[in-house]
């Protein structure tokens, strides 16, 4: 199980391992492993593009190819090491400052990565939909994407999914925030709360709890 939870520009992740303590540290001290860890569907690491020098004041640096073509290195910078429990560096480039802690429990490892000074385009995973930005919302979807909303209706596709993204009976993008993010194998629920401005009705303030399940395969 993993919970996560924003405040404000901090997001605060934690997760149960099965894995032992210092498998856990080396996946956040390794190149292999940084590679492995860094990389997703949104852009490769090679492995050979990683470098360590695991000491306070060190660096660790790594390029990322998107699969748009896009290439981008970035740098981060130790600021303690306390091996195998605790990993803080930075990111200078953002400001950004992360903590990374192992607590061994059980025959496994409860693990948090505390990040600081989120920058604003990160703080929400709705940060699409706080703007309007269609094709940054689209580009996070599957093409057989599908949408339901029991007991009203169903959208199907990305097409329909674009036409759900403004709502006519609403002005302006609404304000989102994010407040719990709860993950289970192939399903993920998120909480939090919105603020809205009906055309025919002033403000609205709501609060959404939402479902989503990913095929596996």
């Amino acid at each position: 199980m993993t919970r996560a939870e924003l405040r404000g520009d901090e997001l605060i992740a934690e997760r149960d391992l099965s894995a032992a303590p210092d498998r856990v540290w080396a996946a956040f001290t390794s190149p292999a492993s940084i590679a492995a860890f860094w990389g997703g569907s949104h852009a490769t690491v090679p492995p050979n593009s990683v470098t360590v020098d695991l000491r306070p004041g060190g660096e660790f640096a790594l390029d990322t190819h998107a699969p748009s073509g896009a290439r981008r290195r970035l740098r981060f910078v130790y600021v303690s090491i306390a091996a195998p429990h605790e990993l803080v560096f930075d990111e200078p480039a953002t400001g950004l400052r992360t903590t990374v802690t192992v607590h061994p429990v059980g025959d496994g490892t409860h693990l948090t990565v505390h990040q600081r000074q989120l920058p604003a385009e990160l703080q929400t995973s709705q940060a699409g939909f706080r703007t309007g930005d269609h094709p940054r919302i689209l580009t996070t979807l599957t093409d057989d994407v599908e949408w339901v909303i029991h007991g009203h209706r169903s959208t199907r596709g990305k097409v329909e999914f674009d036409g759900e993204i403004e709502n006519p009976a609403f002005t302006g993008s609404p304000e989102l925030h994010v407040e719990r993010v709860y993950e289970d194998g192939a399903a993920v629920v998120t909480m939090g709360e919105g603020r809205g401005v009906r055309v025919d009705g002033g403000p609205v303030h709501f609060a959404f709890n939402d479902l989503f399940t990913f095929p596996t395969g």
